[in-house]
C-alpha cells in the first residue's frame, strides 16, 4: 500500500511539472513580446533555449526511443501553437488545440507519461539556466555600474560626510542565517550539474574560440545533460538532519566561499573610491548563522548528539576550505626576501615545527623500543 501510495505521489507531482511546463510556454511567449515591444535583445536567450532543447531532444530519441520522443514532440508542439493562438486572439482554435493536446496526454500509459513529464521538468530547469546566463550578460552589459559604487557616489553628491559613510559601512553587520529544509527539491547532484552547464554557457558566449574548442564546449554540454536525465530527481529516502546540514553547507562550499570576499573587495574598492579609505581588515559586515542541526522546533530527530554532528561536520568544512587557500598561497607568495619581522616569525614557526618532529621520532623509536625487548625499556 505504501508502495502504490508512493507511485500516485510520484505521478501526481510529474503531472504538475507538465502544467508548469506548459504555462512556462505561455509566459514565455508574453515575456517574448513585451521584450519586442520595449526594444530589449532576446536573441541569445532564445540561441541558448534553443542550443540545451536540442541537446536534451538528443539524449531523449536515445533515452527513450524515437516513437515517444515522436509523442513528446507533438504534445509540445500542440502546446506551442495553443499558446501562439492564444495570444494572438484565436480562443476558440486554442481551446481546440488544448483539449487535443488533453486528449493525448491522458491516452499515455504511465510507462509513458513519467518520461514525457520528466522532460518536461528538464526544459524548465535548462531554460531557467539560460534565462539565469542571459541575466548576468545583460546585467554586464549595462551602462550604468551595478554594485556598491553608484550608492556611494549618491550618497557623497547628496551631502554625506565621507567619514561618516566610512565609519557606518565599517561597523554594519548583516546576519545570513543558514537553514536546511527537507522540501528542498533540487538535490546537490542536479545542483552541481546545473552549475556545470551554466559554466559551460559562458564558456560558449566567447567570441575567441576555436573550431575545436567550440565543438569541445558542446560535447561537454551534451555529457552534462545526458548525466542530467540519468540521474534520478527525487530523493528516495527522507533526508537525516545531519544530511539537511549537509546540503546547507554545500552552498557555503559552491557559492558563499568565492562570492562573499568577491563581494568584500567591491566594497572596499568602492570606500576607497569614494571616501579615500579601504574597508579595515577586522571589518566584518557580512557574518553567518546556521540553525542546521540545532532547531529543535517539534522535530524529535534533532537532538544534541546531531548537534554536536553538525557543529563537527561545519568545524571540518570550515578547516578544509581555510586549508585549500593556504595551499593556494603556498604558489601565490613566492616572495625570496620579507622584513625582519616575518624573517624571525617564519624562523619561530620552523623551529617548533622541527622540535615537534623530533619529539615525535623520540617517542615513535622509545615505543618501538618498550614493545620489541629494545633498549632502556627492559630491565
Amino acid at each position: 500500500l505504501t508502495y502504490s501510495f508512493n507511485i500516485i505521489d510520484q505521478v501526481v507531482n510529474y503531472f504538475y511539472i507538465t502544467y508548469l511546463f506548459f504555462l512556462r510556454l505561455y509566459l514565455v511567449g508574453e515575456m517574448a513580446e513585451i521584450t519586442r515591444a520595449t526594444g530589449d535583445n532576446l536573441r541569445p536567450l532564445e540561441d541558448d533555449c534553443k542550443l540545451l532543447g536540442s541537446l536534451l531532444d538528443d539524449c531523449l530519441k536515445l533515452e527513450v526511443g524515437e516513437s515517444l520522443f515522436t509523442k513528446i514532440e507533438k504534445i509540445r508542439a500542440l502546446a506551442q501553437c495553443a499558446t501562439l493562438l492564444a495570444r494572438k486572439g484565436d480562443k476558440d482554435t486554442c481551446a481546440a488545440l488544448s483539449q487535443r493536446m488533453a486528449d493525448e496526454l491522458m491516452g499515455l500509459s504511465i510507462d509513458e507519461a513519467v518520461p514525457l513529464t520528466r522532460a518536461c521538468g528538464h526544459y524548465l530547469q535548462l531554460t531557467s539556466i539560460a534565462e539565469l546566463h542571459h541575466g548576468l550578460r545583460t546585467g554586464r552589459a549595462q551602462v550604468s555600474p551595478l554594485g556598491p559604487l553608484p550608492v556611494f557616489q549618491k550618497l557623497i553628491s547628496e551631502g554625506v560626510d565621507p567619514e561618516q559613510l566610512h565609519a557606518a559601512v565599517s561597523n554594519q553587520q548583516v546576519e545570513v542565517v543558514l537553514t536546511a529544509h527537507p522540501t528542498q527539491v533540487n538535490r546537490r547532484t542536479l545542483q552541481y550539474k546545473h552549475t556545470r552547464i551554466a559554466m559551460l554557457l559562458q564558456q560558449h558566449d566567447r567570441s575567441d574560440l576555436t573550431e575545436e574548442e567550440h565543438e569541445q564546449i558542446l560535447a561537454d554540454m551534451s555529457r552534462e545533460v545526458s548525466a542530467l536525465w540519468q540521474t534520478d530527481e527525487l530523493r528516495r529516502q527522507k533526508p537525516t538532519p545531519v544530511d539537511e546540514a549537509r546540503g546547507g553547507l554545500h552552498f557555503v562550499e559552491q557559492s558563499l566561499w568565492a562570492a562573499v570576499p568577491q563581494f568584500l573587495r567591491r566594497l572596499s574598492a568602492a570606500l576607497k573610491a569614494t571616501t579615500g579609505k579601504d574597508l579595515p581588515l577586522e571589518a566584518t559586515p557580512i557574518r553567518f548563522c546556521s540553525w542546521m542541526g540545532g532547531d529543535r522546533d517539534g522535530n524529535p530527530n534533532v537532538t544534541s548528539k546531531v548537534t554536536h554532528h553538525v557543529v563537527c561536520l561545519a568545524r571540518w568544512m570550515a578547516a578544509d576550505l581555510y586549508l585549500r587557500e593556504v595551499e593556494v598561497l603556498r604558489f601565490e607568495l613566492s616572495n625570496s626576501q620579507c622584513s625582519s619581522a616575518v624573517w624571525r616569525l617564519a624562523s619561530h614557526i620552523t623551529a617548533e615545527e622541527v622540535a615537534a618532529a623530533a619529539a615525535a621520532s623520540d617517542a615513535a623509536a622509545s615505543d618501538y623500543g618498550k614493545r620489541n625487548g629494545v633498549g632502556g625499556g627492559v630491565g
